[in-house]
Protein backbone atom coordinates (compact mmCIF):
# COMPACT_ATOMS: atom_id res chain seq x y z
CA UNK A 1 0.00 0.00 0.00
CA UNK A 2 0.76 3.87 -0.24
CA UNK A 3 0.73 6.97 -2.72
CA UNK A 4 0.73 6.27 -6.45
CA UNK A 5 4.27 6.47 -7.68
CA UNK A 6 5.87 5.30 -4.71
CA UNK A 7 6.63 2.10 -6.49
CA UNK A 8 4.63 -0.66 -4.82
CA UNK A 9 3.75 -2.64 -8.07
CA UNK A 10 8.02 -2.09 -9.15
CA UNK A 11 8.64 -3.39 -5.58
CA UNK A 12 6.35 -6.34 -6.19
CA UNK A 13 7.96 -6.83 -10.23
CA UNK A 14 11.33 -6.68 -8.36
CA UNK A 15 10.32 -9.58 -6.01
CA UNK A 16 8.90 -12.24 -8.56
CA UNK A 17 11.24 -10.96 -11.50
CA UNK A 18 8.11 -9.61 -13.58
CA UNK A 19 7.69 -6.37 -15.44
CA UNK A 20 3.64 -5.56 -14.80
CA UNK A 21 4.18 -1.90 -14.60
CA UNK A 22 5.07 -0.92 -17.53
CA UNK A 23 2.25 -2.76 -19.33
CA UNK A 24 0.01 -0.99 -17.03
CA UNK A 25 -2.28 2.62 -18.15
CA UNK A 26 0.03 5.08 -17.23
CA UNK A 27 1.89 2.76 -15.33
CA UNK A 28 -0.47 3.47 -12.81
CA UNK A 29 -2.24 0.19 -11.15
CA UNK A 30 -6.06 0.04 -11.60
CA UNK A 31 -7.45 -3.14 -9.62
CA UNK A 32 -6.24 -5.61 -6.84
CA UNK A 33 -3.10 -8.01 -8.19
CA UNK A 34 -2.20 -10.97 -5.84
CA UNK A 35 1.03 -12.92 -6.08
CA UNK A 36 1.94 -15.99 -4.65
CA UNK A 37 5.75 -16.31 -3.34
CA UNK A 38 6.42 -19.57 -2.51
CA UNK A 39 8.84 -20.43 0.95
CA UNK A 40 11.60 -22.37 -1.43
CA UNK A 41 11.43 -18.63 -3.41
CA UNK A 42 12.07 -16.61 -0.27
CA UNK A 43 14.71 -18.51 1.45
CA UNK A 44 16.74 -17.99 -1.87
CA UNK A 45 16.30 -14.40 -1.60
CA UNK A 46 17.58 -14.04 1.95
CA UNK A 47 20.38 -16.63 1.46
CA UNK A 48 22.96 -13.52 1.86
CA UNK A 49 22.02 -12.18 5.17
CA UNK A 50 24.16 -13.89 8.29
CA UNK A 51 20.81 -13.36 10.40
CA UNK A 52 19.49 -15.69 7.95
CA UNK A 53 22.15 -18.22 8.68
CA UNK A 54 20.18 -20.37 11.24
CA UNK A 55 16.51 -19.42 9.83
CA UNK A 56 13.79 -22.08 8.49
CA UNK A 57 10.73 -20.75 6.98
CA UNK A 58 7.79 -21.11 9.49
CA UNK A 59 5.38 -20.17 6.60
CA UNK A 60 4.50 -21.77 3.39
CA UNK A 61 5.01 -18.71 1.48
CA UNK A 62 3.77 -15.38 0.86
CA UNK A 63 0.47 -14.32 -0.63
CA UNK A 64 1.37 -11.30 -1.98
CA UNK A 65 -1.98 -7.95 -2.85
CA UNK A 66 -1.06 -5.11 -4.61
CA UNK A 67 -3.81 -2.49 -4.35
CA UNK A 68 -4.10 0.81 -6.08
CA UNK A 69 -2.44 3.95 -4.93
CA UNK A 70 -3.96 6.71 -7.02
CA UNK A 71 -6.59 8.87 -5.15
CA UNK A 72 -9.78 7.18 -7.19
CA UNK A 73 -8.97 4.20 -5.91
CA UNK A 74 -10.30 4.91 -1.91
CA UNK A 75 -13.00 1.84 -1.62
CA UNK A 76 -10.25 -0.72 -3.40
CA UNK A 77 -7.12 0.47 -1.04
CA UNK A 78 -10.11 0.04 1.71
CA UNK A 79 -11.32 -3.69 1.03
CA UNK A 80 -7.25 -4.76 0.27
CA UNK A 81 -6.37 -3.84 3.92
CA UNK A 82 -8.91 -6.08 5.15
CA UNK A 83 -7.21 -9.05 3.40
CA UNK A 84 -3.89 -8.69 4.91
CA UNK A 85 -2.38 -10.48 7.72
CA UNK A 86 0.32 -8.04 7.31
CA UNK A 87 0.47 -5.01 4.89
CA UNK A 88 4.14 -3.20 3.30
CA UNK A 89 3.36 0.45 3.35
CA UNK A 90 5.67 1.70 0.61
CA UNK A 91 7.13 5.18 0.75
CA UNK A 92 9.32 7.19 -1.66
CA UNK A 93 12.42 8.24 0.76
CA UNK A 94 12.57 11.70 -1.53
CA UNK A 95 9.10 12.20 -1.06
CA UNK A 96 8.17 10.94 2.66
CA UNK A 97 4.47 10.92 3.73
CA UNK A 98 2.08 11.99 0.52
CA UNK A 99 -1.55 11.93 0.90
CA UNK A 100 -2.65 8.25 -0.11
CA UNK A 101 0.42 7.16 1.89
CA UNK A 102 -1.19 8.98 5.20
CA UNK A 103 -4.62 7.71 4.00
CA UNK A 104 -3.46 4.22 3.74
CA UNK A 105 -1.63 4.12 6.95
CA UNK A 106 -4.98 5.36 8.71
CA UNK A 107 -6.64 2.46 7.21
CA UNK A 108 -3.78 0.21 8.63
CA UNK A 109 -4.54 1.96 12.22
CA UNK A 110 -8.34 1.33 12.00
CA UNK A 111 -7.80 -2.34 11.44
CA UNK A 112 -5.26 -2.55 13.55
CA UNK A 113 -2.99 -4.43 10.91
CA UNK A 114 0.66 -5.32 11.14
CA UNK A 115 2.95 -3.66 8.89
CA UNK A 116 6.30 -2.80 7.67
CA UNK A 117 7.52 0.49 5.97
CA UNK A 118 9.16 -0.39 2.50
CA UNK A 119 11.57 2.88 2.17
CA UNK A 120 11.78 2.78 -1.30
CA UNK A 121 14.31 4.28 -3.97
CA UNK A 122 17.27 4.72 -2.09
CA UNK A 123 18.52 4.64 -5.79
CA UNK A 124 17.77 7.89 -6.05
CA UNK A 125 19.78 8.91 -3.11
CA UNK A 126 22.55 11.30 -4.95
CA UNK A 127 26.32 9.47 -5.57
CA UNK A 128 24.46 6.31 -4.94
CA UNK A 129 26.13 3.09 -6.36
CA UNK A 130 24.12 0.27 -6.90
CA UNK A 131 24.76 -3.15 -5.53
CA UNK A 132 22.20 -5.25 -7.60
CA UNK A 133 20.00 -7.52 -4.94
CA UNK A 134 21.96 -6.67 -2.29
CA UNK A 135 21.10 -7.34 2.00
CA UNK A 136 20.73 -2.93 2.48
CA UNK A 137 23.74 -3.29 5.16
CA UNK A 138 26.37 -4.67 2.31
CA UNK A 139 25.10 -1.96 -0.16
CA UNK A 140 25.13 0.77 2.71
CA UNK A 141 29.23 -0.48 3.54
CA UNK A 142 29.44 0.76 -0.02
CA UNK A 143 28.47 4.16 -0.24
CA UNK A 144 30.02 7.41 0.08
CA UNK A 145 29.99 9.55 3.75
CA UNK A 146 27.66 12.04 1.69
CA UNK A 147 25.35 9.48 0.66
CA UNK A 148 25.21 7.78 4.30
CA UNK A 149 24.62 11.54 5.55
CA UNK A 150 21.67 11.82 2.99
CA UNK A 151 20.05 8.91 4.03
CA UNK A 152 20.41 9.28 7.67
CA UNK A 153 18.87 12.94 7.16
CA UNK A 154 15.72 11.59 5.20
CA UNK A 155 15.26 8.49 7.56
CA UNK A 156 15.07 11.06 10.42
CA UNK A 157 12.24 12.94 8.58
CA UNK A 158 10.34 10.64 7.90
CA UNK A 159 10.10 9.14 11.11
CA UNK A 160 9.38 12.48 12.56
CA UNK A 161 6.35 12.51 9.74
CA UNK A 162 5.26 9.32 11.78
CA UNK A 163 5.62 10.56 14.57
CA UNK A 164 2.98 13.82 13.63
CA UNK A 165 0.56 10.77 12.69
CA UNK A 166 0.78 8.95 16.03
CA UNK A 167 3.01 5.60 15.10
CA UNK A 168 6.46 4.82 16.46
CA UNK A 169 9.22 3.59 13.67
CA UNK A 170 12.20 2.69 13.60
CA UNK A 171 14.82 1.76 10.79
CA UNK A 172 15.17 -1.47 11.24
CA UNK A 173 16.23 -4.82 8.92
CA UNK A 174 15.31 -7.87 11.59
CA UNK A 175 12.05 -8.90 12.97
CA UNK A 176 10.73 -6.04 15.26
CA UNK A 177 10.35 -7.05 18.47
CA UNK A 178 7.78 -5.01 19.64
CA UNK A 179 5.76 -4.51 16.64
CA UNK A 180 2.40 -3.19 18.57
CA UNK A 181 4.21 -0.08 19.65
CA UNK A 182 7.19 0.48 17.05
CA UNK A 183 7.10 -0.40 13.31
CA UNK A 184 9.70 -1.02 11.17
CA UNK A 185 11.45 0.67 8.23
CA UNK A 186 13.21 -0.91 5.59
CA UNK A 187 14.95 0.92 3.18
CA UNK A 188 15.11 -0.69 -0.47
CA UNK A 189 15.34 -0.13 -3.82
CA UNK A 190 12.55 -1.67 -6.50
CA UNK A 191 14.38 -0.36 -9.25
CA UNK A 192 17.76 -2.26 -8.24
CA UNK A 193 16.96 -4.70 -5.50
CA UNK A 194 18.57 -3.37 -2.62
CA UNK A 195 17.19 -4.13 1.17
CA UNK A 196 14.81 -6.59 -0.69
CA UNK A 197 16.42 -9.65 1.33
CA UNK A 198 15.83 -7.76 4.38
CA UNK A 199 11.85 -7.04 3.69
CA UNK A 200 11.63 -10.87 2.49
CA UNK A 201 13.33 -11.29 6.11
CA UNK A 202 11.35 -9.14 8.32
CA UNK A 203 8.25 -9.63 6.91
CA UNK A 204 8.41 -13.70 7.05
CA UNK A 205 9.65 -13.18 10.72
CA UNK A 206 6.63 -11.50 11.85
CA UNK A 207 4.24 -13.72 10.25
CA UNK A 208 6.28 -16.58 12.13
CA UNK A 209 4.65 -18.02 15.48
CA UNK A 210 7.83 -16.88 17.44
CA UNK A 211 9.31 -13.61 16.42
CA UNK A 212 12.73 -13.20 17.33
CA UNK A 213 15.12 -10.11 17.18
CA UNK A 214 18.65 -8.77 17.04
CA UNK A 215 19.73 -5.00 17.21
CA UNK A 216 20.77 -3.17 14.42
CA UNK A 217 22.30 0.16 13.78
CA UNK A 218 22.11 0.95 9.77
CA UNK A 219 23.07 4.61 10.31
CA UNK A 220 27.06 4.10 11.80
Amino acid sequence: MGHVDAGKTKLLDCIRGTNVQKGEAGGITQQIGATYLPAENIQDRIKELKAADDKHMKVPGLLLIDIPGHEPFTKLRSRGSGLCDIAVLVVDIMDGLKPQTIESLNLLKSRNTEFIVALNKVDRLNGWKPCPNAPIIKAMKQQSQDVKNEFNMRVVQIVTQFKEQGVNTKLNVDENKRMRETYSIVPISAKSGEGIPDLLYVTDGLLDPEIYGRETDLQQ
